[in-house]
């Protein structure tokens, strides 16, 4: 497989990132959170969806509380 630089830098990053926390996933996100908090950018939370289970696409519907 050919690689990616794109993909490779994105890795690197994570890894970095992992590494500058000691691999623990608490320290990491709360860093993140807290970059998140402080920045100047604005930070969109979307309410999640339900998916539709491929059975009823099949079916037509495309809400499952159109099937309930």
């Amino acid at each position: 497989m050919k690689n990616d630089p794109i993909v490779d830098e994105v890795r690197n990053n994570g890894l970095a990132l992992a590494a500058r926390y000691n691999n623990k996933i608490e320290a990491i996100c709360k860093a993140l959170n807290e970059r998140e908090r402080t920045s100047e950018r604005m930070v969109i939370n979307r309410a999640p969806r339900r998916s539709v289970p491929n059975a009823l696409k099949r079916a037509g519907v495309s809400d499952v509380s159109d099937a309930v």
